[in-house]
């Protein structure tokens, strides 16, 4: 299960319509193993956003940036998050072939139009990528704000 916290999922679709018609991109880090809690977000350029709106390519300086900022710390890089400005927040073919970091979560933000022609955030997905035996994986989202209001289960 992936955790973010409301403020972080408006910052990503942000950073997202504000790249559109281009992919936008960037990291996303914190911590956890099967509850994984987003503890920070970076916004990346993408280096290809002159090269059509299917693609991008996060820039290393950023990724490098972040993994030394998480150096000694309990913090990881846990995953990547681009959108898709057709509105789709599914793993294209593309993604799937891009995908060298299974553990990895991928997170998707599809863009659109709107009636004014205005870039919004219409969808948001997170995925984990298996290159190699070809598959996608969902991966479940919730709120910090849904989780922390959640009682404490005590077992029967």
């Amino acid at each position: 299960m992936l955790v973010l916290s409301a403020e972080q999922m408006a910052s990503i679709a942000t950073a997202a319509e504000a790249a559109w018609p281009a992919e936008g991109c960037g990291l996303l880090i914190g911590k956890g193993r099967r509850v994984v809690t987003v503890t920070r977000i970076m916004v990346a350029d993408n280096l290809l956003k002159t090269q059509g709106n299917d693609r991008f390519e996060l820039d290393p300086v950023v990724r490098f940036a972040a993994e030394r900022s998480v150096r000694g710390t309990g913090e990881r890089v846990i995953g990547h998050w681009h959108s898709h400005p057709d509105g789709s927040a599914k793993p294209s073919a593309t993604d799937l072939a891009q995908a060298w970091e299974p553990e990895m979560i991928w997170l998707i933000v599809g863009i659109a139009a709107d009636g004014d022609g205005r870039p919004q955030a219409i969808q948001m997905q997170a995925h984990r990528l298996d290159r190699e035996a070809g598959k996608i994986f969902a991966v479940r989202m919730e709120t910090a704000e849904k989780r922390a209001c959640q009682g404490a289960v005590f077992p029967t």
